[in-house]
């Protein structure tokens, strides 16, 4: 296993697979944070799957990226088992390079896939899917983000159309834009606003047990994108 692939590069290659494979129906969160509906405590989701504008978590899947030498065994299954019914998961996916064992295999059934990713597939992936995060970097976190494109999104202005890409940081969970009419990328933090050279205004909103990130156009607002916290 090449020793410059570490965990964290492991989780964000799996994200990107994923957000590559995911259509504009669905939230793809990278490094998400939920409260656990039995534990009431965070809890730490590698990649989180929710239906973008639908309420509830009736299509909440959770991935759980594993990089280890070793294949899967039934320990790794029954934990991942219960950190998806703690954060209410319909469906969970295993992320692994080294596959899992049989009775690991047998443990999943039905509502827990293995998906083997490979450290050669993990070398050849193009990162044209995320940007380093600017907010962090202002911030001079320890740590810096990435924001990971997740959506195209056409936006409906009047009769005409614009296209807009939406995305979140896997390390200050902030949401972003990229509007293709000005060319302008932006990070938009939980507490500010920002308008772009098309004079549209990006902001979050705090709506129950998450935050949606919304644009207001000359029509009115525009929920673009969802960010659950249970």
């Amino acid at each position: 296993m090449p020793e410059e692939l570490d965990w964290r590069v492991y989780e964000r290659i799996a994200a990107c697979f994923e957000i590559d494979a995911a259509d504009m129906e669905v939230s793809v969160t990278p490094n998400a944070s939920l409260i656990g509906a039995i534990s009431g405590v965070k809890r730490q989701i590698d990649i989180l799957v929710d239906a973008r504008w639908e309420e509830g978590v009736s299509r909440r899947i959770i991935f759980d990226a594993k990089l280890r030498k070793r294949k899967l065994d039934v320990k790794d299954i029954e934990s991942f088992e219960g950190m998806m019914r703690d954060v209410r998961a319909s469906r969970g996916v295993l992320v692994c390079p080294n596959g899992a064992t049989k009775a690991a295999v047998r443990r999943a059934e039905q509502n827990i896939d293995i998906r083997v990713i490979s450290t050669d597939e993990s070398m050849e992936l193009d990162h044209a899917a995320l940007d380093p995060c600017p907010h962090c970097a202002a911030q001079e976190q320890r740590r810096r983000g990435f924001v990971f494109w997740d959506g195209q999104f056409p936006l409906p202005l009047g009769p005409f159309w614009a296209i807009v890409f939406t995305g979140k940081c896997d390390v200050c969970r902030s949401f972003a834009f990229w509007c293709w009419d000005c060319g302008e990328k932006a990070v938009v933090p939980d507490s500010e606003t920002y308008e772009c050279g098309c004079e549209r205004t990006w902001f979050v909103e705090p709506a129950g047990d998450e935050v949606l990130f919304v644009v207001r156009v000359e029509d009115g607002e525009v929920p673009l994108d969802r960010r659950p916290l249970r």
